[in-house]
C-alpha cells in the first residue's frame, strides 16, 4: 500500500519564509530533521564567516559542499566491494577444497 503524501512547510533560510514540500508520511520526520540540520549548518557558516558577509547563495553552496563531502565519506566507509571480492575468493577456495575431498 502506498504511503500517504503530506504537504509540509520547511524553513531553510530564516529570511525566506517556509518552503512547501510534498513528502511521504513515513519520511516526514526524516525530512524535518534534515531541514533542521541544514538550517543549523547555515547558521554555523553565517557565524563562522560573519566578517566575509556571505550571500545566501554562498551559504547554501557551502552547506551543499559540506553535506556532499559527508555523504561521500559515508559511501566510501560503507563500500562492500572489498568484502564481497574477498568472500568470493574464499568461496572459490572452499569449493576447490571440497572438490578435492
Amino acid at each position: 500500500m502506498p504511503d500517504e503524501i503530506l504537504d509540509i512547510h520547511l524553513e531553510i533560510l530564516p529570511k525566506r519564509g517556509k518552503f512547501p514540500l510534498k513528502v511521504e508520511a513515513s519520511k516526514e520526520a526524516l525530512v524535518r530533521e534534515a531541514a533542521k540540520q541544514f538550517r543549523l549548518k547555515i547558521l554555523s557558516y553565517q557565524q563562522n564567516f560573519a566578517s566575509a558577509d556571505l550571500s545566501e547563495i554562498d551559504l547554501l553552496s557551502l552547506v551543499a559542499i559540506d553535506i556532499t563531502v559527508s555523504h561521500l565519506q559515508l559511501e566510501r566507509n560503507n563500500d562492500m566491494t572489498i568484502f564481497t571480492t574477498k568472500i568470493q575468493q574464499l568461496n572459490d577456495k572452499l569449493k576447490g577444497f571440497l572438490k578435492e575431498q
